[in-house]
C-alpha cells in the first residue's frame, strides 16, 4: 500500500497537478491511480512470477520488439523483460543491485515508450 502512494505522488506527480475544477481532478486521480497500481502490479509479477512467458509482463508485440535489440539475453520470461526494462531506466544489473523497483521500472517503460513513438514515426515516414 505504501507503494502505491508513493508511486502515485512520487512518480506520476499527483500533488503536482494544477486542475482548476473537481471533475478534472477527479478524472486525472482516477487514471494516475490505475498507472500507480500497474507500476506496482509489475514489480510484483517479475518478482513472483519470473518465470511467465514474456508476453505476460503486459507490453505490446511493438514494444517487445523494440525492447529486444536493447536487451543482452533473449527475452522469454517477465523476468528477462523486466531486467531489460530496468536497465533502460538506468539499473545496472550487477550481482549486488537486486532486483528493479518500479521506479527504475517506470524509467524504463518512458524510455520505451519514446523508442516505440521513433519507430511508429519513422514506420509513417516510410508510408509515406
Amino acid at each position: 500500500m505504501e507503494d502505491f502512494h508513493k508511486a502515485l505522488k512520487t512518480g506520476l506527480g499527483a500533488e503536482k497537478r494544477q486542475l482548476q475544477t473537481a471533475a478534472r481532478l477527479f478524472a486525472a486521480g482516477a487514471l494516475l491511480r490505475l498507472v500507480a497500481l500497474a507500476l506496482v502490479d509489475w514489480r510484483e509479477k517479475s518478482r513472483l512470477a519470473p518465470d511467465l512467458p514474456a508476453e505476460a509482463a503486459g507490453l505490446t508485440s511493438t514494444e517487445l520488439r523494440v525492447l529486444r535489440p536493447q536487451s543482452r539475453r533473449p527475452l522469454d520470461t517477465v523476468r528477462a523483460v523486466s531486467l531489460a526494462l530496468a536497465a533502460l531506466g538506468g539499473h545496472l544489473g550487477r550481482t549486488g543491485d537486486g532486483p528493479p523497483g518500479w521506479q527504475t521500472l517506470w524509467r524504463g517503460r518512458r524510455s520505451l515508450r519514446l523508442l516505440v513513438e521513433g519507430v511508429n514515426r519513422a514506420a509513417q515516414l516510410w508510408d509515406e
